[in-house]
């Protein structure tokens, strides 16, 4: 397999022994000599150590100013112990007992029979009094009920020894000491080292995030330091990571991502096939432990994962590969990089639907799959002020590429194609659907006594057919992971239909806003 050959600086005063470390006395280096390469007029720097410095500005071509600079070495930060790691993924994975996942499942089923039994029981009141709610429930009850149908199916790739040289993105804004955390958690992951590089790209941050990059960089030399001096925006610090990157396959991290030992050895075994251009990892809520919002993040993050992402895996056809944990082949990226960083909104550019959108212009030509067994976990908002925002941004981007897609996505196999469209109207029409049932139903039925009967009925079993269809979700949560905050899913629905489904309208409203995609 094809290592990636240590770059040896020359004319570097004293005895050298790793490149570029200047051994002060027989003892452990006391400072570094780094490569530093500037572009004055994009304002651009890439920091190098034991890896070869960059010629040229990955923006404009012109050609880079070359100094070196001495760097003090920086505190040794030691990576978590194995006890450690077994204790965090026994936090995080401790199933019950098989006799109450048995009991749990048997209560799932029940739940769900009922609501499929009212839901039939009242057709005719629902063709006569409210057919596009009966309509809409039936079509997304199929739905969710086919996304565990085909879950059931789903098997991650196959353990094939497949090691090819690696290069990780970290991109980093206002992350401060986390990014020391992540960048070590990396290098610990096991994967060779002589295949391994990791590029940190720091997103014109005003805290001390390109300090504490530096210092992992003295102790990592395969640990390459991109500082933007002006804020770019999250496609651009993937896309600058991809130009400078030299590893066969890029792994997308974010700076408050921690990736467990084995991981990234896990997610590339996709890759023997070589129809697949992506794979997503599986994450985890590092804080779910915090407070109301982030457990219930932490049950529909598992969700989306272990149910929606494997179902569409068995297709080979994973809407959107995470920016958190997931991998691309290289050649794949740089066939779409420059559409990809440029890319347009009703003639407006703007950084936006970064990794959805990266995902969708692969899965164009190329399988996208999913590996459960690549774990990681990924710091969620702790406040609602700030996960509303993330949600806001997230519509956007859905609004943005599910329309895109939609137009090759024929293509596919039928099942996921279907699926698809059916996306694409499902959340438009949805929080009319739930207005009309909960509140405008309510109100005709107590102005025609003669109707109120019927509509009873339909109120009754459409709150039923959402409390069923949460409850599944939820018990499937904690029979497999044993976390006690499985009651999080009835949160996140209850606060989905009160607040956050609207949100659709008003990322439509502002989708051609140049700022609306930015993570400040």
């Amino acid at each position: 397999m094809p290592v990636f050959e240590p770059y040896r600086p020359s004319g570097t005063p004293g005895d050298t022994g790793q490149a570029g470390h200047t051994y002060l006395g027989g003892g452990e280096s006391a400072s570094v000599t780094t490569h530093v390469s500037r572009c004055p007029h994009c304002r651009i720097s890439v920091r190098t150590l034991g890896t070869p410095p960059p010629t040229v500005c990955p923006y404009c071509g012109r050609a880079l100013d070359q100094t070196e600079e001495r760097v003090p070495l920086g505190e040794k930060v030691d990576p978590p112990s194995q006890a450690e790691i077994d204790e965090r993924l026994r936090r995080i994975y401790h199933r019950p007992p098989i006799a109450i996942i048995a009991l749990l499942g048997s209560v799932a089923l029940l739940i769900l029979a009922w609501a499929a039994y009212g839901q039939m029981h009242t057709l005719r009141q629902w063709w006569y009094n409210a057919l596009a709610v009966g309509l809409y429930s039936a079509v997304a009850g199929l739905f969710v009920i086919t996304r565990f149908l085909f879950a059931a199916f789903y098997r991650a790739p196959p353990e094939r020894g497949y090691e090819p040289t690696v290069s990780v993105l970290v991109p980093c804004f206002n992350e401060g000491e986390a990014i020391r955390q992540t960048i070590e958690r990396i290098f610990a992951t096991g994967y060779p080292e002589e295949k391994l590089e990791v590029v940190c790209v720091n997103d014109g941050s005003k805290d001390d995030s390109l300090t504490h990059m530096i210092a992992a960089q003295t102790r990592h030399p395969h640990l390459v330091v991109v500082n933007f001096e002006t804020n770019r925006g999250l496609c651009h610090g993937w896309g600058v990571g991809t130009l400078v990157a030299r590893g066969e396959f890029l792994v997308c991290v974010d700076s408050d991502t921690f990736v467990f030992p084995g991981s990234l050895h896990k997610l590339m075994q996709g890759f023997v096939d070589p129809a697949v251009g992506g794979i997503s990892g599986h994450c985890d809520v590092e804080n779910a432990s915090v407070n109301l919002l982030t457990k219930m993040q932490d049950v529909r993050y598992y969700f989306s994962y272990k149910i929606m992402k494997a179902a569409e895996s068995v297709f080979g056809t994973v809407s959107c590969l995470p920016g958190c944990f997931s991998a691309y082949r290289r050649t794949c990226v740089l066939a779409v990089l420059d559409k990809w960083i440029n890319a347009t909104v009703w003639g407006e550019h703007g950084n936006f639907a970064d990794d959805r959108s990266l995902t969708n212009r692969i899965l164009k030509d190329y399988r996208i799959v999913y590996d459960d067994e690549a774990l990681a976990t990924t710091i969620a908002p702790e406040n609602w002020r700030q996960y509303a925002r993330q949600q806001a941004r997230w519509s956007r981007s859905y609004l943005r590429e599910i329309w895109k897609t939609g137009k090759f996505m024929w293509r596919k196999h039928p099942v996921p194609a279907l699926s698809w469209y059916a996306m694409m109207w499902m959340p438009l029409v949805e929080p009319v659907i739930m207005l009309w049932a909960l509140f405008v139903a309510p109100v005709v039925a107590a102005l025609d006594p003669a109707n109120q009967t019927d509509v009873a009925a339909l109120l009754f079993y459409y709150v039923i057919g959402v409390f069923s269809i949460t409850a599944v979700w939820c018990l499937h949560f904690y029979a497999s992971t044993g976390r006690r905050w499985w009651w999080g899913g009835f949160v996140f629905t209850l606060s989905y239909i009160v607040f956050f489904s609207w949100q659709i309208y008003w990322a439509l409203a502002t989708l051609r806003g140049k700022k609306w995609g930015t993570r400040g």
